[in-house]
């Protein structure tokens, strides 16, 4: 190895250690989301063998990071069904109800997904950073994170995620119950370039507590896009269509 080549991966180690374990964890989000408001729509595939895939759709409006709103769109017994998230508290509206019903992002919506895997998509908002170490998998060299919930509210208590030296891409995530019981491991795939940078457009997520069952989640049509301030209140769930 050439000593030119030597100094660049020490500079590389360097920078990266440079960086504190938020400031990593902003530039993985900064990877999954294309800013603090924007839209995207959401496919899951729900697989487990001997069984029929079960699918759902759903378009999501995200502003100022901290809100947002999932219109479900399929299948067409879902329609009008809308997931409301402004902080830490999240409500589901039902068509001909009188008002939106409190519910926790914890709760599974379908498969291995919580309802706080649609509505949320950095990590910053509701978990803490510690680095824990370098790993090296398959001849490739990763950092390893520990999130720890900074509330109660959040989806999970505990997470471990992977993200790649270089580009601080996120690659694998291993999600766990406040007791330390893992529940699923996700893989994130379908890296393209959207809205200027490379973006992971694919989660597969595994169930680790029931061996076999595995979903998808893909995202499309994101962009950059503003949504009025009326749109995250409960009050006017009703008139959005």
């Amino acid at each position: 190895m050439s000593k030119v080549v030597f100094l660049f991966l020490i500079l590389i180690t360097s920078d990266t250690f440079a960086l504190s374990s938020e400031e990593i964890l902003k530039k993985i989000d900064q990877i999954r989301a294309p800013g603090d408001t924007f839209v995207f729509d959401l496919k899951i595939t729900y697989k487990k063998e001997g069984k029929e895939d079960i699918i759902q759709k759903f378009a999501v409006r995200v502003k100022d990071a901290d809100k947002s709103l999932v219109k479900f769109t399929y299948p067409a017994n879902n329609k009008g069904r809308l997931f409301l998230m402004v902080g830490n508290n999240m409500w589901i509206y039902i068509p001909d109800t009188r008002r939106p019903i409190r519910i926790s992002p914890q709760q599974r919506l379908l498969g291995q997904i919580s309802n706080g895997d649609v509505a949320r998509v950095v990590y910053s908002l509701d978990y803490n950073a510690k680095l824990l170490e370098k790993e090296k998998i398959a001849e490739r060299e990763y950092i390893k994170l520990e999130l720890t919930a900074k509330t109660k509210e959040a989806t999970y208590s505990k997470i471990l995620l992977w993200t790649d030296t270089e580009n601080f891409e996120p690659q694998k995530a291993e999600f766990y119950t406040v007791s330390g019981k893992m529940l699923k491991t996700a893989f994130y795939k379908g890296y393209a370039n959207v809205l200027g940078r490379k973006r992971p457009l694919i989660m597969e997520i595994h169930d680790e507590l029931c061996k076999g069952e595995y979903s998808i989640i893909e995202y499309s049509n994101m962009k950059v896009d503003d949504t009025p301030k009326a749109f995250f209140q409960k009050t006017y769930l009703k008139h959005i269509r």
